[in-house]
C-alpha cells in the first residue's frame, strides 16, 4: 500500500524532541531532578558554532552528561549547553543572547529567553519552571508543556474510548462504502462520512502517540496498539485519493486541505466535501459518484502500489477495471495474466461478498 505522509514537518519534530525527553531516558532523569528539588533551569540541546555565539559569560566544562551533574549545574542562575547528542556537558551558567527583532508571548524571563533564543537557533531549549514547576520544551516556534501523570493517564484512558468508538464507526462506514462502490452506488455522503470517521480515528491515534512518549516507561496500558489500525487510517486516506475533484491538480491538495482542518471544523462534513473539491450542501447531493479504485485495488493481495497506479492511470474507475477482460488487464504495465486474474478474482469476491447494510443503519456507538 502508498506510505502516505499525515504528519506535517514541525510536527515529526517535535515528537522526536518529545522522544528525548520522555520518562526512561538519560535527559529525562536529569530533568526530573531538577524538577524534584525545584529549583528551575534553563538548558540548550546544541553546541554550534551559531549557538556557542550567542552565549556569554559562564564557563566551559565539556565532561561527560550525567543526569547528577545536569542537576548540581542547574543550580546556578545561567543556562546549560549540552553536546549534539547529549552525551556532553559543554558549558554552564551562561546567558543568552537574543535578537531583540525576535518577540515572544512569554512573561516569565527564564521562558521568555528560552522561547526567543529557540526561534533565533531552531534548536531545543528546555525550560523548567521554578515556581510552577513544570518542564517546557521551546523547538522553533512550537512550545510544548508536558503534562502531570494523572493528568496524562486521564488524557490518555479518554483519548482511547474515543478510538474505539470512532473505529467502530468507521468500520461500518467503510463497510457501507464498500457496498456502495461496488454496486455503482456511492454518493458524497457515503465517502464524506467515511474520510471525517478515518481522520477521526488517525487523530486519536496520533494522540496517543504523543501521551505513550510522554509517559514512557510509566505505564505499559498504552503500548498496545490495535493490530488493524494502521491498515484502517491508510485505506481510509485512500478515499480521498479515490474521490478528490477533478478540478483540484491532484489529490495532494485535497489531503493537505482535510489534515489541515482543525477538529472543530472536522466535525462539519461540508468542509470535508469542499476540501474535496465538492459543493458544501453534502445532504442534498445525490450525484453518484465514481472511484478510482485506489483504495479496493490496494486490497488485492501482492499488488505493489506502484502497479495499482499504472492499472488507475489506464483505467480512471474502478467500474471500468471490474468489466474489463483480464487480457486488457494484463496489458498493464506490471500486471502481467498472473496478477490480471488475482485482481479479477479478488474484485468478483468482494463484490460477491458484500451485503446491502441496512444493518449498519443503527448508531455506530450502540
Amino acid at each position: 500500500m502508498q506510505n502516505i505522509s499525515t504528519e506535517n514537518q514541525e510536527t515529526c519534530e517535535l515528537f522526536a524532541a518529545l522522544k528525548l525527553l520522555s520518562p526512561g531516558t538519560y535527559l529525562r532523569e536529569g530533568i526530573d531532578y531538577i524538577l524534584q528539588s525545584k529549583t528551575g533551569g534553563l538548558i540548550v540541546l546544541g553546541d554550534t558554532p551559531e549557538i556557542l555565539d550567542l552565549t556569554e559569560g559562564g564557563f566551559r566544562i565539556n565532561c561527560p552528561y550525567t543526569p547528577t551533574r545536569l542537576y548540581e549545574l542547574s543550580k546556578m542562575d545561567g543556562a546549560i549547553i549540552l553536546s549534539e547528542d547529549i552525551k556532553h556537558i559543554v558549558h554552564a551558567n551562561v546567558t543568552l543572547r537574543t535578537s531583540p527583532a525576535i518577540s515572544s508571548d512569554e512573561t516569565g524571563l527564564r521562558h521568555r529567553t528560552a522561547d526567543k533564543f529557540a526561534r533565533e537557533t531552531e534548536h531545543i531549549v528546555l525550560a523548567v519552571s521554578q515556581s510552577r514547576n513544570t518542564l517546557t520544551l521551546y523547538l522553533k516556534n512550537q512550545c510544548y508543556i508536558f503534562r502531570e501523570h494523572p493528568t496524562l493517564l486521564s488524557g490518555a484512558n479518554q483519548t482511547m474510548f474515543a478510538q474505539t468508538q470512532h473505529l467502530k464507526a468507521l468500520q461500518n462506514a467503510v463497510t457501507i462504502l464498500n457496498w456502495a462502490e461496488l454496486s455503482g452506488n456511492a454518493t458524497l455522503v457515503d465517502v464524506v462520512a467515511a474520510i471525517q470517521l478515518c481522520e477521526r480515528v488517525r487523530r486519536a491515534e496520533q494522540e496517543l502517540d504523543r501521551y505513550r512518549i510522554e509517559l514512557g516507561t510509566q505505564t505499559e496500558s498504552l503500548q498496545y496498539v490495535i493490530p488493524e489500525l494502521a491498515t484502517e487510517i491508510e485505506s481510509g486516506l485512500l478515499i480521498i485519493k479515490d474521490y478528490y475533484h477533478e478540478s483540484l491538480r491532484d489529490a495532494s491538495e485535497a489531503f493537505e486541505a482535510i489534515l489541515g482542518l482543525d477538529a472543530h471544523s472536522l466535525a462539519d462534513q461540508s468542509n470535508i466535501s469542499e476540501a474535496l473539491g465538492y459543493s458544501r450542501d453534502v445532504r442534498n447531493s445525490f450525484e453518484v459518484l465514481e472511484s478510482r479504485g485506489y483504495r479496493m485495488l490496494s486490497q488485492v493481495p501482492r499488488i505493489p502500489f506502484s502497479i495499482v497506479e499504472n492499472i488507475v492511470r489506464k483505467f480512471k474507475t474502478l467500474d471500468r477495471v471490474n468489466t474489463a477482460a483480464v487480457g486488457e488487464l494484463q496489458a498493464v504495465d506490471g500486471v502481467g495474466k498472473a496478477r490480471a486474474s488475482t485482481i479479477k478474482n479478488t474484485l468478483a469476491h468482494m463484490k460477491s461478498t458484500s451485503v446491502q447494510p441496512e444493518v449498519l443503519a443503527l448508531s455506530a456507538f450502540e
